[in-house]
């Protein structure tokens, strides 16, 4: 079919994979070529498929969306990007600022048609995906770099380059410094994690999440990796999946 929508679908998640699957196939003209849980999985299945539009979450385990965006801008790779995502205001106001569609979770039928609508107008328009739309992207979520986390008594404001890592506490976080102490954070590692998704961090287990920055090392048979900033020096237990897909980022 000459008009067919070419679609991947990239989530960590298995059920709303499934739900965005169910929904593009309920249009003629959709053809879901593959669903990915990883933007490494995602990249191969790009350069395989050459998708006309991605269906892409934003955060997950081993790199955001967005890094799957940076992967892309230096390939001839010019899909439609549709990025997908619960939260993150942040996120969501620099997406839009750079003029890119988003789908809000849950997603339903109504949502998924008018992003179609969309798609295929600016097709029968012979408007090009504007690669420019990336640049606005990342200088947009450059413009504030500074983290607010709520802690007991106020709220906390951090550089990320600052943070050495993060480590779950019950549903409390404890922020791992340099030059400072350490601070305990009134949220939960995941969110924690949403706040960190446009800059350079990665969970390696379900209870820390590191700076990628200052990593120095990855030990599988020990499962460990280490980071390491100046005089300290931190040894951190990683799932073996996790430090794997640390290892081919």
């Amino acid at each position: 079919m000459a008009n067919t929508i070419k679609a991947i679908i990239v989530d960590d998640e298995p059920n709303s994979r499934d739900m965005i699957d169910f929904l593009l196939k309920a249009s003629k003209d959709v053809q879901v070529l593959d669903k990915c849980d990883n933007i490494t999985q995602a990249f191969e299945s790009i350069k395989l498929h050459n998708p006309d539009i991605i269906f892409m979450d934003i955060e997950m385990p081993g790199g955001s969306g967005f890094d799957l965006l940076q992967m892309l801008r230096n390939t001839s790779f010019n899909p439609t990007i549709v990025f997908v995502t619960a939260y993150n205001q942040f996120a969501i106001k620099a997406i839009k600022h750079a003029a890119f569609d988003y789908l809000l979770k849950p997603i339903d039928i109504d949502d998924i048609n008018d992003t179609l609508d969309r798609y295929r107008e600016k097709r029968r328009s012979g408007i090009k995906v504007d690669k420019s739309k990336a640049e606005l992207l990342f200088e947009h979520l450059d413009e504030f770099p500074k983290l607010k986390f709520n802690m007991r008594n106020g709220v906390l404001f951090v550089d990320p380059d600052d943070i050495i890592w993060c480590e779950a506490s019950g549903s409390y976080t404890v922020l791992h410094f340099h030059s400072r102490k350490d601070e305990v954070v009134s949220v939960s590692l995941k969110e924690v994690e949403q706040q960190l998704m446009q800059y350079p961090f990665f969970r390696v287990s379900r209870s820390a999440i590191i700076n990628l920055k200052y990593i120095t090392k990855i030990d599988r048979r020990n499962k460990i990796c280490i980071v390491q900033k100046n005089d300290m020096v931190f040894k951190i237990t990683g799932s073996p999946q996790q430090l794997k897909l640390l290892e081919n980022r």
